[in-house]
């Protein structure tokens, strides 16, 4: 039996990692499979973080602020693991936050608040597009911005 190999022009390969630089700050959604550790997005429904948080997540009751910022912990080719954030908290808990002032890499976007990660409720989010239609790219949060200690 003779087997048929395609060129190698034609085999599947990896494509190259994403290169955000010519898009800079223009880029307002990104696929999931795009996702890294560390990028920060904002936009998430508080109602949809109870749900995937089991009802502990403990939203705000404001009825004019009704969604979060989310920080990707890891990322993984199945899901990513992400933890909501808050500009409610206090630095002295010594819960990890990201600083006011912080200028986001692939997007030159700062912060204009510290934001809180509220690791005790991360979860992993699978790869489908429940969530990342309505979350907006802020950019990808530099290690030295990140202050605190992971309890």
């Amino acid at each position: 039996m003779k087997k048929h190999l395609l060129p190698a022009s034609f085999q599947c390969q990896t494509p190259p990692p994403m290169d955000f630089s010519i898009l800079g700050n223009s880029i307002i959604t990104l696929p999931r499979k795009n996702w890294s550790k560390n990028m920060f997005f904002m936009g998430i429904d508080d109602d949809e973080l109870r749900g995937v948080t089991g009802d502990r997540f403990p939203a705000t009751l404001r009825k004019d602020k009704t969604t979060h910022p989310i920080f990707i912990l890891q990322a993984y080719s199945t899901g990513n693991i992400i933890c909501p954030c808050s500009s409610m908290g206090n630095k002295r808990s010594r819960g990890r936050y990201i600083e006011k002032g912080c200028r986001l890499k692939k997007s030159n976007h700062e912060m204009d608040a510290d934001s809180f990660l509220i690791e005790q409720f991360s979860f992993t989010l699978p790869l489908d597009v429940r969530f990342s239609k309505k979350l907006t790219f802020k950019g990808v949060v530099p290690e030295t911005c990140i202050k605190g200690r992971r309890k």
